[in-house]
């Protein structure tokens, strides 16, 4: 699962990514073709596990579980 090389005249999007800590510390900057951007998030899920997917819980909803 690698990405494209970048390619500036192609037609195709290019998407610029940058990763911060929550105090605002640089962690990456990437930047890549706008087909590539399905395999750099797997890449990043990989890389950081749950720390990518957010976990939002209707607590309202808690008493019908």
């Amino acid at each position: 699962m690698s990405l494209k090389k970048i390619r500036y005249n192609s037609g195709e999007g290019l998407v610029k990514i940058k990763i911060e800590e929550d105090n605002g510390a640089l962690i990456e900057r990437w930047t890549i073709m706008m087909s590539d951007l399905g395999n750099w998030f797997r890449i990043m899920k990989k890389k950081y596990g749950d720390r990518v997917e957010s976990k939002k819980d209707n607590r309202d909803l808690d008493w019908i579980r």
